[in-house]
């Protein structure tokens, strides 16, 4: 393929070196590109440079064209210039560019800005996406302060939103679908988009047709790129982005220092690995590849991993503020503007039926076809039209169906071989096993195919419920199903040795040892709907009566249990419902909530040594054991301080306290928040030591926390205003919200916290705790005993005495931020309610806790650093944080979580289901765990009902 890479250049010698550098390194699909350049320098160093490169590069550099010679101040150390008189001489340039390709007989052109560092597999990678037009991601900080946005966008001039034809968006469902598309374009792989320019692939398809940059005159858009999008879309040619290998762009100055360290430190691999191949060559590299800069970053020895990611690693290293923008948002994982991988993996459903025509394989088989891409279904000796109902409902879907005369009743490891058989003769990549009355919940479409994207392992493993009802699933002693993890897809595995439980019922859907292999949990619940009737639990007991009369392959206890006329149920939540209500239960359906000490396992595997559970349930979980005797006085008859509810129990007994746990919403929280004195607790945590630490982690704390907030308050709260900020710590966030205009005001009760904020941000901090006396502020008495009454008048403007000081709430806050001090507040309703008060009537509340059904969580178990803080007197999950906010009398315009990845490492150690993962790969767990709401930390931002 013969490729043309086209560059205008008008560009600072020390940035032309750089873009140079990376050019030299751009490996090619094929056969080596060609290069041409216009040259429109005013700079006589920086032309010298092209020639220097043509010079390199003997045979690959064409004559350069050349630009009318002017001089024109384009920048300052702030931003750049483009009138529109530059504008379009720049795009003129282009389409010089264009008809050069095309006269040429190239098949390409790559349009490319020379303020670019590229990864040396960008060319690589555009060609191998076979799109007509395609251009490889870089972020941009476009003024110092400001967040990293990308180069292309959705619509219009620059919509970061996608928005249907006649939809009306208010400003946060805008902001939300902003957050969404930015937050995908940091996910490894290929989008559609409506703009895009800068760093392009264009095939000559395209060219023929007729796309260039000229202005088309009646659109008054700004900038060559919009027309060129424009003139694309009309000749109907999609726009795409991919993001595997994003760009440096040069925009700052800073951006050019870290671009000479990128550089550099990829020398240093370079010459490592050349060393590696002829250890006696002399230590020397091409003069055209040294770095500028003054200063070598010092590195370890080069590790023996591919060039690709080690290359992608030091890109992540020196553009860190591209993963700015939150990665987090609350939606759906999937994009409508998602185009999926042309090589997505294959995914085909095995299944068999006998008689299931009169039960649910109709709506079984509906929701399948959303997502799988083929089926193998064995046809057991129905008598009922199952198989043709098979073929009708999968009409469209290349569908293998065989039909067995005479049903396998009573030999059911038989016909699991011939369904494996038949199933392995379609060639499958991941194989669905599911039975006729089992189904995903329906959020499982949109997310199987990343699901098994971005997964390493060879068996993902699900909880099956076992639904009583049609609104309740069964849960008591004989009913656990759904409290272990069991094989439901696996990916084949040519050349490993499948083995079968040799037995005549109940010898499992696939081969005994598929666990053998890589496994893996997901959250995904799977309804069993076998057991929704009396009619078909009376049918299934006469038939496991006939088949297993003795419970040689059952248990009899269970088989016994089936008629049981007060089963224990439990109300299924769809946890794609907004609003939950539970309705009555049928008759003989008293419900009652599940009490387990079983730690989370795979099948009958044990997935951790840890004896404690896993906390994985989004909603409505079911992890609590029952007392024992030991403290039991102390936790009987406990309510939920949430919803009331007595069906609490103990989630784990700590040296000095005990979490107890809600079986109706799903709230844990600590046994004696009643009596705790929340003042005496938090002055033994926040002292001294905690200061230090957060003096450490300086950078970090504000960068990931004070930044984000502001980012927050600028896209919910644009008009600035009052803001009050509870339980500000060593005062970042409130240093941060000065400095972009708001009138803030912040409240400390830890006196070494507020010392150091006055000393490191001169921000004076009040001191004390919220109570929930309005207009009110509690002086710790620490305040008390070492402030002069002087210097609490100087702080509050309200020389008193007394123990409880007016804050000047009489003009209510346009905002009030709460970061990390929901979980502290023994009172949460009260709390808010007090708050919800000294909001403006479109006030917005900023609350973030950590998250109960987070990844870390998942990781440690019941000894998560999450469960064992002490002052932590409530966890909250999604579902427990909506359900709070409406009791105080708030709706959540925005919930999701967030996970930085500065501690995954550590996570993923410690996780019994995850090993080393590659940056690409870490970058895709990311996303998965911000998607599924499991990131550390829970966000919210509410308003007033």
């Amino acid at each position: 393929m013969r490729i043309l890479i086209g560059s205008p250049v008008h560009q600072k010698p020390e940035i032309l070196i750089l873009f140079l550098q990376a050019l030299e390194r751009l490996k090619a699909p094929d056969v080596p590109p060609d290069y041409l350049f216009v040259d429109d320098n005013d700079n006589p160093a920086s032309s010298q440079w092209l020639i220097d490169f043509a010079d390199r590069l003997p045979g690959q550099v064409l004559p350069m064209l050349t630009g009318l010679p002017q001089m024109e101040n384009r920048s300052n150390e702030h931003t750049h210039y483009w009138p529109p008189a530059l504008v379009w001489k720049v795009a003129g340039f282009k389409n010089r560019l264009i008809d050069y390709a095309l006269q040429h007989d190239y098949d390409a052109l790559f349009l490319v800005d020379s303020d670019l560092v590229l990864h040396s597999q960008t060319l690589c990678r555009l060609v191998e996406t076979e799109k007509d037009i395609v251009s490889e991601i870089f972020w941009t900080r476009w003024h110092p302060e400001g967040v990293p946005l990308p180069q292309v966008w959705v619509s219009d001039e620059y919509n970061l939103f996608h928005r249907e034809e006649g939809e009306v968006l208010s400003a946060e469902e805008r902001a939300h679908r902003e957050l969404h598309f930015l937050h995908q374009l940091h996910v490894p792989g290929l989008y559609e988009v409506g703009g895009l320019g800068a760093c392009t692939l264009i095939r000559r398809r395209a060219l023929e047709a007729g796309v260039h940059f000229g202005k088309i005159k009646n659109v008054s858009y700004w900038g060559e790129d919009r027309h060129f999008c424009i003139r694309a879309a009309a000749y109907g040619f999609p726009l795409f982005v991919d993001t595997h290998y994003p760009a440096m762009h040069l925009y700052q100055e800073t951006d050019r220092v870290k671009a000479e360290q990128l550089l550099s430190a990829l020398s240093y691999f370079t010459s490592k690995a050349a060393h590696a191949d002829f250890p006696d060559s002399p230590d020397h590299s091409p003069s055209f590849n040294q770095s500028t800069s003054s200063e070598t970053p010092e590195f370890t020895e080069a590790s023996v991993i591919p060039d690709d990611l080690r290359e992608s690693a030091v890109f992540a290293k020196y553009t860190a503020d591209s993963f700015g923008v939150p990665q987090a948002f609350s939606g759906p994982r999937q994009s409508e503007l998602h185009t999926p991988p042309v090589s997505r993996p294959k995914l085909t459903l095995s299944m068999t039926v006998y008689n299931e025509a009169e039960q649910k394989l109709s709506d079984v088989l509906r929701s399948h076809r959303e997502y799988i891409d083929e089926a193998v279904i064995i046809d057991d000796g129905s008598q009922d039209g199952s198989g043709e109902l098979c073929r009708e409902l999968l009409k469209g879907i290349p569908l293998r169906l065989i039909r067995n005369e005479t049903a396998s009743l009573t030999n059911e490891a038989g016909l699991r071989k011939q369904q494996w058989r038949e199933t392995l003769f379609s060639s499958p990549e991941w194989i669905l096993n599911m039975d006729a009355d089992e189904m995903f919940e329906s959020r499982f479409a949109q997310g199987v195919h990343s699901l098994l994207e971005g997964t390493k392992a060879d068996a993902i493993c699900f909880r099956l419920y076992d639904m009583w009802s049609a609104t309740h699933y069964r849960d008591d002693e004989y009913w656990q199903a759904h409290r272990y993890y069991r094989p439901f897809l696996i990916r084949y595995k040519e050349g490993f040795a499948y083995k079968w439980k040799e037995q005549s019922l109940h010898c499992g859907r696939f081969p005994d040892n598929v666990l053998d292999l890589p496994s893996e949990i997901s959250n995904y619940r799977i309804q069993h709907w076998g057991w929704y009737t009396p009619a078909i639990r009376a049918a299934k007991l006469e038939r496991y009566q006939l088949l297993d009369p003795n419970a040689r392959y059952g248990w009899k206890e269970q088989y016994e249990s089936i008629l049981d006329p007060n089963p224990r149920l439990t109300l299924w939540v769809d946890q794609d419902s907004k609003n939950i209500e539970d309705g009555p239960a049928s008759e003989h359906e008293d419900i009652h909530h599940a009490i387990t000490e079983e730690v989370v396992k795979v099948a009958s595997v044990q997935v951790e040594s840890d004896p404690e559970p896993d906390i994985l349930e989004e909603t409505k979980d079911t992890f609590y054991e029952k007392e024992k005797g030991q403290g039991k006085e102390a936790v009987q008859g406990v309510k939920c301080k949430l919803c009331g509810s007595s069906e609490t129990g103990v989630f784990h007994r700590y040296k000095h306290f005990i979490l107890l746990g809600c079986g109706s919403c799903g709230l844990v929280f600590r046994h004696d928040v009643d009596r705790i004195q929340s003042e005496e607790m938090i002055a033994e945590i926040y002292n001294a030591k905690w200061v230090d630490m957060r003096d450490s982690a300086e950078a970090s704390t504000y960068g990931d926390y004070a930044l984000f907030g502001v980012m927050l308050l600028d896209m919910f709260s644009p008009g600035k205003g009052r803001l009050l900020e509870i339980g500000s710590g060593t005062g970042e966030f409130i240093h941060a919200t000065l400095q972009s205009g708001w009138d803030a005001v912040g409240i400390e009760p830890s006196l070494d916290s507020r010392a150091y904020a006055k000393h490191k941000y001169d921000v004076d901090l009040l001191a004390g705790y919220w109570s929930d006396k309005i207009k009110k502020i509690t002086l710790t008495q620490e305040a008390l005993e070492t402030q002069k009454i002087s210097e609490i008048r100087e702080m509050n403007e309200a020389p008193t005495t007394e123990e409880e000081m007016d804050l000047s709430l009489d003009n209510p806050f346009e905002a009030v931020a709460c970061w990390h001090v929901l979980e502290q507040i023994a009172d949460p309703i009260a709390f808010l309610a007090d708050l919800r008060e000294h909001l403006q009537p479109d006030g917005t509340l900023y609350i973030t806790v950590p998250n109960k059904n987070s990844f870390t969580n998942e990781a440690y178990g019941a000894y998560s650093p999450i469960f064992t803080e002490k002052d932590h007197l409530y966890h909250y999950s999604e579902h427990t944080l909506a359900l709070l906010l409406e009791k105080a009398g708030f709706r959540p315009v925005s919930l999701f979580t967030r996970q930085l990845p500065a501690d995954l490492d550590a996570l993923l150690q410690a996780h019994p289901l995850y090993g080393e993962l590659d940056f690409t790969e870490q970058m895709g767990l990311l996303a998965k765990l911000q998607g599924e709401k499991r990131g550390h930390e829970l966000c919210c931002v509410a308003r007033a009902i």
